[in-house]
Formats: structure tokens, C-alpha cells, sequence
């Protein structure tokens, strides 16, 4: 396929190796000069200087006669207009953007523009590399400011009951899954040790429903497992949607 990249920088960057390795012809427009030099050195793509909805600039990168076009910086607004000028002024059968704000979702949605959501693919990511006790995000609801949880019961923890638990407003238990089984939990059902917790809450109580599971304070989170390929996850997310062409519904640099 031939493709059209906006945005060279780590998440860009990587697509287009990955994707020239596939066997795919790649341009990439790139704003910041040092980064197209070493993408242009390092991979075998072409490299344009500036500035991803620039129409004169598109139609240098042949988008008129490109298959795809993927929209990966950091910047939303920039990812939907290169989005729709490649669709409404070059006739790009497909496209596919960066989402980096959950809170744009709705305007990429209205416009019919399918996305790849950052922090989904980071909460994926970091939920597989957490220990038992810790919070993994299994979802984003309500455009982002509900979330649905799992929270894994650690070997060590009594038995207690859901009266019992302290959550804040806005919380519910939805399912224990325990020993192949799933429950829905009433007040009186006893969480266990080994139980893994389905919640939904708002984001910004993700915390307070981990720390009323586990009745651990808010210095005791224990969260050191960082080291994970977050680039890596966020490009196979990309690459997969490419291969599919699936709308995969869902930070910085381009």
C-alpha cells in the first residue's frame, strides 16, 4: 500500500520503519527538521519538511494516489484536518487518526474520522505489567470519564463484605469473578482473596475504588512497574487497524 504518515516524531517514526519493513511505500510530512533528517537517514521513506494540513504539501506527498492516511501527532485538531483534507480534497479512501484527548473523541466521531486512543493503548499496556493488587483500566466509557476496573484481590487480604467497603460517590460493583465463575455482587457477598473486582466509576476516582478494595492508603500504592513499551503498544494498535481496517475506538509528541 502506498501511505501518507503526518507526524515523524517516536510514534510516527516507528509506524513508518515498521511499515516500510512491511513493504509498504511511505511518506512522512514532519514538521521538526532533525527528526525528518533521521527518519530519511535510518529508514527508507521519503521525508517531507512541514507542516501536515499544508494542501500544496499533501499533494507533494502524493496523497492523491495514496491508500491510507494516518494523522500521528500530538497535536488533535492537526490530526483531523490532515484527516479531512486528505479525504475531501484528494479523495483518500482511508484514513485514520491519533486521538491524544479522550474529550475530543465526540468531534473525531461527529466527522466520521476512526481513531487509535493513546491512553487506551497505554492503560492495555501497563494493565498487563501490573502486580496482583493493582488497578488495570479495562475500559473508557462515556467518552472517557467513566472507567470500568478490575482490581485483583491480593492472596493476603481477609474476607470482607461489600457493605463494608468505604466507595465514593458514583461507584458501583458489577461482577466478582471468582474461580471460573462470575457473581453479582450484593451487599452482603464477601470479596476474597484471589476475587477479581469489576467496578465502574469516574476517572478521577479510579484510585479511591483500588484503595477501598484494598483498604491500602494513598502513600502505599506501590505502583513501580513503568518500564513498559508504551511506542511499541500504541504501533502495534495502528498496524493491527491498518491490517483490518477496524475503527479502534480509543502524549506528546508527533
Amino acid at each position: 500500500m502506498r501511505i501518507v504518515i503526518i507526524g515523524g516524531g517516536k510514534v510516527g517514526g516507528f509506524l513508518a520503519r515498521q511499515l516500510r519493513e512491511a513493504g509498504h511505500t511511505i511518506t512522512v510530512i514532519e514538521k521538526d527538521e532533525s527528526n525528518a533528517e533521521e527518519l530519511a537517514a535510518e529508514a527508507d521513506v521519503l521525508c517531507l519538511l512541514g507542516d501536515g494540513t499544508d494542501v500544496a504539501l499533501l499533494r507533494r506527498a502524493d496523497t492523491q494516489r495514496a491508500d491510507y492516511l494516518l494523522a500521528l501527532t500530538g497535536k488533535d485538531e492537526d490530526n483531523l484536518v490532515a484527516c479531512q483534507l486528505a479525504r475531501a480534497a484528494f479523495g483518500t479512501p482511508r484514513v485514520l487518526a491519533r486521538l491524544n484527548d479522550p474529550r475530543n473523541r465526540r468531534t473525531f466521531d461527529a466527522l466520521k474520522v476512526p481513531v487509535v486512543g493513546f491512553t487506551d493503548v497505554v492503560a492495555n499496556v501497563i494493565s498487563k505489567e501490573l502486580d496482583v493488587g493493582e488497578l488495570a483500566r479495562v475500559a473508557l466509557l462515556d467518552r472517557g470519564d467513566v472507567s470500568l476496573l478490575e482490581v485483583v484481590i491480593p492472596d493476603e487480604s481477609p474476607p470482607r463484605e461489600v457493605a463494608s467497603l468505604t466507595l465514593p460517590p458514583s461507584s458501583i460493583l458489577v461482577a466478582v469473578r471468582r474461580e471460573g465463575t462470575v457473581l453479582v455482587p450484593g451487599p452482603e457477598t464477601m470479596i476474597q482473596p484471589g476475587d477479581r473486582i469489576l467496578a465502574v466509576t469516574r476517572t478521577e476516582t479510579e484510585e479511591r475504588v483500588r484503595d477501598a478494595l484494598l483498604e491500602v492508603s494513598a502513600t502505599s500504592n506501590g505502583k513501580e512497574n513503568g518500564n513498559t513499551a508504551l511506542l511499541e503498544g500504541e504501533g502495534i494498535e495502528i498496524v493491527t487497524a491498518l491490517e483490518s481496517d477496524a475503527h479502534i475506538p480509543g502524549d506528546e509528541d508527533g
